[in-house]
């Protein structure tokens, strides 16, 4: 079994186990799950987990457009893409290490989303 999934699938059993406990992930917390990847935080497997489903969600969102306005505006193929949202989020984790990751994964549809008029 591929040892990246089965880390991703512990994690999402240990998830889905204390979810009502959890708080949201800082960009602190962000920040140190990818110190402790001996490569790239974009290839550590939990991190990849977190922004993949992210992503699934903001895809929802997008094609459900009575929940929110327009996320995106680029193709998903080539605006999806893993590693650089990665990137972008681990670039930023002091200046918004208190601050909801996720609020930093929508800061890059913010500027890479292409939807500026």
């Amino acid at each position: 079994m591929n040892v990246r999934l089965l880390i991703a699938t512990l994690f999402t059993l240990f998830l889905s186990l204390h979810a009502p406990t959890v708080a949201a992930l800082t960009m602190k917390q962000f920040s140190d799950i990818c110190h402790t990847s001996p490569s790239e935080c974009s290839d550590h497997p939990i991190i990849q987990a977190y922004v993949g489903g992210a992503l699934d969600l903001l895809a929802t969102l997008d094609e459900q457009t009575g929940y929110l306005g327009k996320v995106y505006c680029k193709e998903t193929k080539s605006l999806f893409d893993v590693p650089a949202i990665i990137r972008f989020m681990e670039q930023r984790s002091e200046q918004y290490a208190t601050d909801n990751a996720m609020l930093v994964l929508v800061r890059y549809f913010e500027e890479h989303g292409g939807c500026q008029l």
